[in-house]
């Protein structure tokens, strides 16, 4: 029960932190398409860094807010053949959902590990200039993020599956 709370607490941590970088790309996001709409309709000229700011903003808000969702379990799903199961089958069915979600967010991650710093360290983006680590490994670190939630939430499902059937 130690070690549940303790990790309960860590995924909590980690949930918060991910919540507050998404506050601040959502932020950064909409000053830049401000910027954009502002500098293409009122000054009649482009501003070359906004587009790539917001579209690299989104990108990363995607990886990180999954991982919100996911340590929700507010992601989508199609349950209605799962509801059609007993308790004990649909308990089953959830952890199978969830090794194999865990198992693609982990190939993911791995590919991520050794494919982004290969190709992207010496890759610079157009307007930003800055190297094409920072966006492609929102890739890495969304990943990561999701397989340690998807992780947390396998064994608090196993777990919980061992104490209901000792309990009933």
């Amino acid at each position: 029960m130690k070690l549940r709370k303790e990790l309960d607490e860590i995924s909590e941590i980690i949930d918060k932190i991910v919540q507050w970088v998404c506050i601040v790309l959502t932020f950064m996001m909409f000053i830049s398409v401000t910027f954009q709409v502002f500098g293409r309709y009122v000054t009649r000229s482009t501003i070359a860094w906004t587009e790539e700011t917001s579209r690299y903003c989104m990108i990363w808000l995607a990886f990180l807010g999954s991982s919100t969702l996911v340590r929700r379990w507010e992601n989508s799903s199609v349950t209605f053949l799962v509801n059609k199961l007993p308790r004990k089958g649909q308990k089953i069915a959830g952890i199978i959902h969830v090794a194999i979600m865990l198992a693609f967010m982990l190939t993911i991650f791995v590919i991520s590990c050794k494919e982004v710093p290969r190709f992207s360290m010496m890759e610079t983006s157009p307007a930003l200039r800055i190297s094409m680590f920072i966006p492609k490994s929102s890739i890495l670190f969304g990943s990561g993020i999701i397989s340690f939630q998807l992780l947390w939430k396998l064994a608090d499902s196993i777990l919980g599956f061992k104490e209901d059937e000792a309990n009933g």
